[in-house]
């Protein structure tokens, strides 16, 4: 196939015209695209018509923070073969009527482009899907989504980009032949995703503004049994999950840190089975004694499978199974959890190094990979109980955990 020059192709989206990214060696398909801040009702109903794909709006982190638009589904929970990041789907919250015309979306689709837009700017759900590029752009992951924000910034453009997926008239993905055919039709460009990567490796764009992994959304002061704290509500950018920080004092370098998963049935309900509770309490007992510190609660339940997960482990580990085994039997990793939202809690903090309470040789490493240096960890054990005496041999023999009372 003759695919046009990525410097004409540029000129052409720098005039808001319409074009064709084509790239069979991905996601084998070929996609009709526009800048996103040139979209008119025109152009939207084209895309509709003759691409027949759904109509997506790629922007960039900055951009789904500064609209608070969550993931559709965290990364966690993302299964999809080419790790696309949809955020939830969105109309404008003015200048439209139900928010499905060409005319609508366009509307809906000026907005999310948009600098100058707010959150309250939009309303969920909607009828136009978000796409979250990576910052490194087509440097980083080689998908429609990257290609769509790089190329409106090559031509000066909002960095912000329409998709739209070619279907043809057997009602497969459309290939050569239709794709010729279409570009002639509409009078429009084909360009290659991998002319694009090129050009890019030759023209590099500038780096794009680091952005928080994490925002503050609120803060309070809460009195508990072991002192006041200062609470601090986080969200993380990565996963739309909500974290909270407990301080005590102004920690500084080498502070003392606990990084504790959520577990509801052992902070909550007292279980045990565990030692999670009795961890948190102890952990806020030190700090508040020591007079200065950090509790990071981090939204993982269950070693990250979530509760209800969690609940089916036990029922599996009530039948036999140890906990290792029981979270293999319903298909997750032994251990789930992951500690860049804690991280970045702490950079926001003004932390970088810490003296870490835990048992968890994994923790120290999973903040160490994210910037942050431990000191020293500092052990943190209880007494053991019949109920929860096999699960603690078993995170010492299986998992590696540093126990010297099991």
């Amino acid at each position: 196939m003759m695919y046009s020059t990525i410097e004409k192709a540029i000129e052409n989206v720098r005039k808001g015209k319409m074009l064709i990214i084509d790239d069979p060696a991905r996601e084998n398909e070929a996609d009709l695209y526009i800048a996103a801040e040139a979209a008119t009702a025109r152009a939207i109903a084209t895309m509709i018509r003759e691409g027949g794909g759904i109509l997506c709006v790629a922007i960039t982190r900055a951009q789904a923070a500064q609209l608070d638009l969550p993931l559709m589904v965290s990364k966690e929970a993302n299964t999809e073969k080419t790790d696309v990041r949809f955020t939830v789907s969105v109309n404008a919250r003015r200048g439209i009527t139900t928010g499905v015309s060409a005319h609508d979306r366009a509307r809906t689709i000026r907005v999310l482009a948009s600098l100058r837009s707010r959150a309250n700017d939009l309303t969920r759900p909607g009828h136009v899907f978000g796409l979250i590029a990576r910052d490194g752009g087509l440097r980083e992951r080689q998908g429609h989504t990257e290609a769509a924000v790089d190329l409106a910034r090559l031509a000066g453009r909002a960095p912000a980009g329409v998709l739209c997926e070619i279907i043809g008239k057997s009602g497969r993905m459309a290939r050569r032949a239709e794709l010729l055919q279409l570009a002639r039709r509409l009078g429009i460009e084909v360009i290659s995703m991998r002319d694009l990567v090129l050009y890019l490796r030759a023209h590099p764009l500038p780096l794009l503004p680091k952005q928080p992994d994490v925002v503050r959304l609120a803060s309070a002061v809460l009195p508990t049994t072991y002192g006041a704290f200062k609470i601090i509500a986080y969200r993380s950018l990565s996963d739309d999950r909500e974290h909270a920080a407990l301080m005590r004092g102004t920690p500084t370098e080498g502070a003392l840190v606990r990084v504790h998963s959520q577990c509801i049935t052992g902070d909550t309900f007292f279980s045990l089975r565990c030692d999670c509770g009795e961890q948190l309490e102890e952990s806020l007992r030190r700090i508040e004694k020591h007079g200065a510190g950090v509790v990071i609660y981090l939204s993982q339940e269950g070693r990250g499978i979530g509760f209800t997960n969690k609940i089916r482990a036990y029922a599996m580990q009530d039948r036999g199974l140890d906990t290792v085994e029981a979270n293999r039997r319903l298909g997750f990793q032994v251990d789930a959890r992951t500690y860049e939202a804690a991280a970045h809690i702490l950079e926001d903090l003004g932390i970088h190094s810490v003296r870490l309470l835990t048992n968890n040789p994994k923790k120290e490493r999973g903040l160490a990979r994210h910037g942050i240096r431990v000191i020293k960890t500092i052990p943190l054990e209880g007494k053991p109980n019949p109920l929860n005496i096999h699960y603690l041999k078993t995170k010492k023999r299986r998992l590696g955990h540093r126990f010297t009372v099991v």
